[in-house]
């Protein structure tokens, strides 16, 4: 299909070819891939077309109309997603090139290989508490094992990193340039690094509700502005955001975390503030969702178990 270039057998070159939507996963793009790796292949080189960047995540737009439709179709649609991300991993072998905006489905597919480069100009983010869901495709599992808690601030909050953050995390294994040569970094040095010493002090709890006390009043004013950027986030998805990290903290594999996904997948197409998240981002654009809850503190915690068992 036009949207994804795939070439080779043994190796396989997949190209994500949709520039003007920052190369958004859309179904029949997961089709495509899915079939290109199905008989797993020796290896796989993953890269995304345009200079904005190299994936902005999945076409939550195409999602949300298939939610509002039918939910139970929309989580076949994630299902679908799940399993190429899986079939990737299954591989493993291989390498992912990302560039500018690589978000949400995009790091699905990249953080399956065993080698993730990144180019200088990276915004890496799992930013889907803003949209009313929780950071799925699997990525709880690279989340949970970044040092520090960093995972659990990254996924409460979506906060884009840098490249230099993303090493640090061990979200990428490498930066490069443009020309695709090896940049020296200290990620020591990073922002998410430094970061790092208020991160695990507020973070150090499995209460959504006390990380954000703990925030809101700590020394440090890039800890207030997290909780400032929390409030704006989808309440419920928050909670599950904490939820679903602590968790894969104890999980054996990323099979175990999709498996997780699968149910939360469910759940959220069914019931939550999914739809209305979209509308006010990408839809009407008025950048005013109205959440089902006020604040964390107004989601039970019977309410987020809940969403982890969507029978």
């Amino acid at each position: 299909m036009n949207e994804v270039k795939i070439s080779g057998s043994d190796d396989v070159t997949i190209t994500l070819d949709r520039p003007r939507a920052i190369n958004s996963l859309s179904g029949e793009m997961l089709v495509a891939i899915e079939e290109a790796v199905e008989d797993s292949p020796r290896s796989i080189d993953l890269s995304g077309m345009g200079e904005r960047g190299y994936c902005s995540g999945a076409d939550i737009r195409e999602l949300r109309s298939l939610a509002l439709e039918d939910p139970d179709a929309a989580g076949d649609w994630l299902n679908l997603e799940y399993d190429v991300d899986a079939a990737i991993a299954d591989v493993h072998t291989g390498t992912a090139h990302l560039h500018g905006i690589s978000m949400g489905g995009g790091l699905g597919l990249a953080l399956r290989l065993e080698r993730v480069e990144a180019r200088e100009d990276l915004v890496l983010a799992m930013p889907e508490t803003g949209i009313g869901l929780w950071p799925d495709v699997g990525a709880s599992f690279e989340l949970s094992r970044a040092p520090r808690l960093v995972g659990r601030h990254l996924a409460m909050t979506g906060a884009p990193i840098d490249a230099v953050s993303a090493l640090w995390a061990g979200l990428v294994d490498e930066v490069v340039d443009a020309a695709g040569n090896p940049v020296n970094v200290d990620p020591e040095t990073s922002q998410l690094a430094c970061d790092a010493v208020w991160i695990q002090e507020c973070y150090n709890t499995d209460d959504p509700v006390e990380v954000c006390r703990r925030l809101a009043d700590h020394p440090e004013d890039a800890a207030r502005q997290a909780a400032e950027l929390i409030a704006t986030r989808c309440p419920l998805s928050v909670g599950v955001a904490l939820a679903a990290v602590i968790k894969a903290e104890d999980a054996s594999g990323l099979a175990e975390v999709l498996e997780t996904d699968r149910a939360l997948g469910r759940s959220f197409m069914r019931d939550s503030d999914f739809c209305e998240g979209v509308r006010a981002q990408l839809v009407d654009k008025d950048r005013n969702p109205h959440w089902s809850h006020k604040s964390v503190a107004d989601v039970p915690v019977r309410r987020v178990e809940a969403m982890f068992d969507p029978s």
